[in-house]
């Protein structure tokens, strides 16, 4: 039998996360095939829960989680876990300090290795603090709703997301775009993953704003859609030397004059946008995912 690989996560039960081996851990997750429901955030809790279930002790531990749940509920009593202990995180852009929240919490709950989820131009300053092995590899474990991109698809750019009090540099670019008319612009809101999918397949460029330093799911969402997308930021949110810097489906634009001097040279041949091959996220499986995170440096 596989050595399992135990995803605790704050979130419900993410059915395009499952692999082979893994088994999803959590207080909002019900128990399952390959899900298991943690009465308390500890590793004590995660015994118990496995204890109730008939289930060994062993594996890998992969925390997923960010600054803001390290400083509200933070998962306790790593060093008495018996198997490789892996900490994902996310979200480094969040909150007063993050960083110095993520190596407060390694210094008292030490892990094997630390993942990034969404920041590989934050990967050094996070090598620099942390003593452990520390990685980029996104999107990790993450899968995003796959959609078949329309044959006719509307020639406007879209943006989805939110532009509420957190989101004010989003917010100040859809509302300069609405107001100076000078590409096709479309804002919306959706209520799921696979909501979204089936409004980017509907489109032929998407927008896309990171926050600070994140990459962002969108990235991810948008290529499982089958479409391109436009940047708002600088390449260096990449990072270096990644799988992601030569793909011919990405645009990059720093300022609104060059976003919609950019979006009117690609809707000028609406041709060659539409036919252009946007190839799935660059998706790990799990077993080498694992080998990789959980290498020495």
């Amino acid at each position: 039998m596989r050595t399992p690989t135990l995803l605790v996560h704050h979130g419900a039960f993410q059915p395009l996360w499952q692999q082979p081996g893994l088994i999803q851990v959590g207080p909002q997750i019900t128990d399952g095939p390959a899900s298991l429901q943690l009465m308390e955030l500890s590793v004590v809790g995660l015994k118990n829960a496995l204890q109730r279930r008939g289930w060994a002790a062993k594996g890998v531990l992969l925390q997923y989680t960010d600054p803001f749940l390290l400083r509200a509920a933070p998962m306790r009593g790593i060093r008495q876990w018996p198997g490789p202990r892996l900490l994902a995180c996310g979200d480094l852009h969040h909150g007063p300090d993050p960083i110095g929240t993520l190596q407060q919490y390694c210094d008292a709950e030490p892990h094997d290795a630390v993942l990034l989820t969404f920041n590989p131009a934050l990967l050094q300053e996070v090598q620099h603090r942390l003593p452990m092995p520390v990685r980029c590899l996104a999107p990790t474990f993450f899968r995003y709703p796959h959609a078949t991109p329309s044959p006719t698809p509307r020639l406007e750019l879209l943006h989805v997301g939110s532009l509420g009090p957190h989101h004010p540099r989003r917010r100040e670019l859809v509302e300069a775009l609405l107001k100076r008319q000078q590409v096709p612009f479309r804002h919306a809101t959706t209520r799921s993953a696979e909501e979204a999918a089936q409004l980017y397949a509907q489109h032929a460029l998407v927008l896309n704003v990171p926050l600070n330093q994140d990459l962002n799911h969108r990235l991810f969402e948008v290529m499982a859609a089958g479409v391109p997308q436009v940047i708002f930021g600088d390449r260096s949110l990449l990072g270096d030397h990644s799988p992601l810097s030569n793909r011919p489906d990405l645009f990059w634009a720093q300022s609104i004059e060059d976003l919609e001097a950019l979006v009117k040279q690609l809707f000028s041949k609406p041709t060659r946008l539409q036919t252009s091959v946007v190839d799935p996220p660059p998706y790990w499986d799990l077993k080498a995912l694992l080998k990789q995170s959980l290498a020495p440096r």
